[in-house]
C-alpha cells in the first residue's frame, strides 16, 4: 500500500484533482465566486502549473464542465439516426435537469457578461459538439436514413432539436425533461425522412 506524502500533487494526478475541485467551486460559489487563487489553496497545484494547463479561468471552467458531461455527450453507435439521436438528447436532458444543469446555466449565463467565458463556451463546448452532431447528419444523410440537407439547413435541424432543451434549461420555465419532449421531436425527426 503506497503512503500519500505531503506536498504538491504528482503530476498524473494534477488534472482530475483541479477539474473536480473547479466543478466544486462552480457548484458552490459559481463563475464569479471562484479564482485560481481558490484552486491553489484548495489543491495545493501551483498557479503557475494551472495557467500552463489552463490559459485562463474561462477555459478552466468549461474544461471541467466539457469534462464532466463528455460521456452524455456522444451518439450511440450501431443503431439507427433517430434513435440514437433521442437517445443522446435524452442523456443531455438528464445532465440539464441534474447536478451539471445549475453549473452549465450558471456558466452560459456569466458567459453574456465575460467575453473571455463566452469565447471559451463557443471553443471548447459549442463548436465541438456542434461540429459532432453535424458529421452524425451527414452519416445520416450519406445512409439514406434522412432526406439531403446542406450544412445551413442541417445548423437549423440542430437549434430546432437542442434548442428545446437549452431554451428550458437557461430560462427554467419547465425542466429540460425529456419525456415531455420526446413525442415533439419524434414527429420533427420524421419530417427529416420525406
Amino acid at each position: 500500500m503506497s503512503q500519500k506524502t505531503a506536498g504538491r500533487p504528482r503530476s498524473e494526478d494534477l488534472e482530475p484533482l483541479v477539474l473536480k475541485t473547479t466543478y466544486e467551486m462552480l457548484a458552490k460559489k459559481g463563475y464569479h465566486g471562484f479564482s485560481i487563487d481558490d484552486i491553489v489553496l484548495e489543491t495545493g497545484v501551483a498557479k503557475t502549473t494551472i495557467y500552463r494547463r489552463w490559459p485562463n479561468k474561462a477555459h478552466l471552467a468549461m474544461s471541467t464542465v466539457t469534462h464532466m458531461i463528455s460521456p452524455y455527450l456522444e451518439f450511440p453507435k450501431d443503431v439507427t439516426f433517430e434513435k440514437a439521436l433521442l437517445d443522446q438528447m435524452e442523456a443531455l436532458s438528464g445532465v440539464f435537469s441534474g447536478k451539471f444543469g445549475r453549473v452549465i446555466s450558471t456558466l452560459i449565463g456569466a458567459g453574456q457578461q465575460d467575453g473571455e467565458l463566452s469565447e471559451s463556451i463557443l471553443e471548447n463546448y459549442l463548436l465541438p459538439r456542434r461540429q459532432a452532431a453535424k458529421q452524425f447528419f451527414h452519416h445520416a444523410i450519406k445512409t439514406k436514413q434522412i432526406q439531403p440537407l446542406s450544412d445551413s439547413e442541417i445548423d437549423v435541424c440542430m437549434d430546432i432539436l437542442y434548442g428545446t432543451l437549452y431554451f428550458r434549461l437557461l430560462l427554467k420555465h419547465e425542466k429540460p425533461q425529456f419525456h415531455d419532449l420526446r413525442p415533439g421531436l419524434e414527429k420533427y425527426l420524421r419530417t427529416l425522412k420525406k
